[in-house]
């Protein structure tokens, strides 16, 4: 007879809990509880994945071109005018195992969506298709007794509960059980934007050479103007029918006390007068954008537990760092990959056991990539930064992670 399955309880559809469920379908009955709409948190701007999210992702049915994702064949290094400094061309399929790949980030979290949610008769989706209940606050946890409560007083238990409602969860003490780990600032703005190919060819009369198809060679560009320091990492997306912009700066003193998520819409004028120095093409795309998105960047200490009785805490409300190795979204589906080591028929012993493995693995893991994000803000040589790329996306998952452990 068939082990009974585990019931499983996600708390949030962000991505995290997306893929967290795209994972643990195929052996267990998921619950999704999100306090938002279907809506929430999707947004227009770009995201990139690594070789060691995409390895994981492949693994349960990803199709990154339903996403429009781009592969990644190198950086671009260039002035504010979009001169080239420097190319770096980096076959990251034949290095690593898998394709970096660039995507408009709606569309990956679209993507991750049927993953958790479709029929398995679909090529490569395995388990029953997780439930996803919408506008339902959780507003308490229970670790040890495996339950959450609603808003309206209403409780439910599971045997597992997946914490992934965010950098500003409202959980996290009740697995930590300190109140000290809150997100903070880390003094740097981001305004992202994501633009056509067809309106910045209209806007321009021609597009940028780092834009131009027959150029750009798939690269992500980076254009840097010193003093203050200002930098817009560019790179295509939608099958190359847009490009993303996010235009980095230091955050405005007047912002410090202000509490917004990386979501909030910004001002497109104050966007235009923080970039003015750089090349007229490139401030004119920044013009035509039909949505601007400003994100002072925070980030979160490591904590001292992920784990508590029944319960895990991953993704942002775990390990929330800036975009700066572009490696958040990638811990969260590394996250996701460890929940494998949950099994049909555990009891809650097994279960608390394999949980303590999760955190042990995971934990030191993300909090090495916090400590590397951290100094990308900091002078590194290009060898410093290919040693940190290595060690990110050589990660082949959860079982050789073990492996690994046990042998050292």
């Amino acid at each position: 007879m068939a082990e009974s399955k585990l019931n499983v309880i996600v708390v949030g559809s962000g991505l995290a809990g997306l893929a967290a469920a795209s994972v643990l379908r195929v052996h267990h009955n998921v619950t999704v509880y999100e306090r938002g709409s279907p809506n929430v948190a999707t947004g227009g701007q770009g995201i990139v994945l690594y070789p060691n999210g995409i390895k994981i992702l492949n693994s349960v049915g990803f199709d990154g071109s339903r996403a429009g994702g781009v592969p990644c064949h190198g950086y671009r290094m260039l002035d504010k005018d979009g001169k080239l400094l420097e190319d770096i061309p980096i076959d990251f399929k034949g290095r690593w195992g898998a394709d970096m790949l660039m995507m408009k980030r709606s569309d990956f979290r679209d993507e991750l969506m049927r993953l958790a949610t479709t029929p398995a008769t679909e090529p490569g989706i395995k388990g029953e298709p997780a439930q996803l209940v919408f506008n339902t606050s959780v507003v308490d946890l229970d670790p040890e007794a495996g339950t959450i409560c609603f808003a309206d007083g209403s409780v439910v238990k599971g045997d597992v509960i997946i914490v992934a409602d965010g950098i500003h969860s409202t959980l996290r003490e009740r697995i930590t059980k300190t109140k000290g780990h809150v997100p903070k600032k880390t003094g740097l703005t981001l305004f992202r934007v994501a633009v056509s190919t067809k309106d910045a060819q209209e806007a321009g009369g021609s597009l940028p050479e780092w834009w131009d198809d027959g150029k750009d060679e798939n690269r992500l560009n980076i254009m840097q103007l010193d003093d203050p320091l200002r930098i817009i990492a560019n790179y295509p997306i939608r099958q190359k029918s847009y490009r993303n912009l996010s235009c980095l700066f230091p955050m405005h003193e007047a912002r410090q006390g202000i509490l917004e998520t990386w979501y909030k819409d910004g001002d497109k004028e104050e966007m235009l007068q923080t970039f003015d120095g750089f090349d007229e093409k490139t401030r004119k795309i920044l013009s035509i954008a039909t949505e601007v998105k400003v994100w002072d960047l925070e980030e979160l200490d490591t904590l001292p537990n992920w784990h508590r009785g029944r319960a895990l805490v991953i993704g942002d409300a775990a390990h929330a760092m800036t975009p700066l190795q572009g490696q958040g979204a990638n811990m969260a589906i590394e996250d996701a990959d460890s929940l494998r080591l949950l099994l049909p028929g555990m009891s809650r012993a097994e279960i608390e056991s394999a949980l303590q493995k999760i955190d042990s693995i995971r934990r030191p893991r993300a909090a090495k990539v916090l400590q590397d994000t951290r100094k990308q803000t900091k002078s590194t040589t290009l060898q410093d930064r290919l040693a940190t790329m290595d060690y990110n996306c050589s990660y082949n998952g959860i079982y050789e992670a073990l492996e690994e452990a046990l042998s050292s």
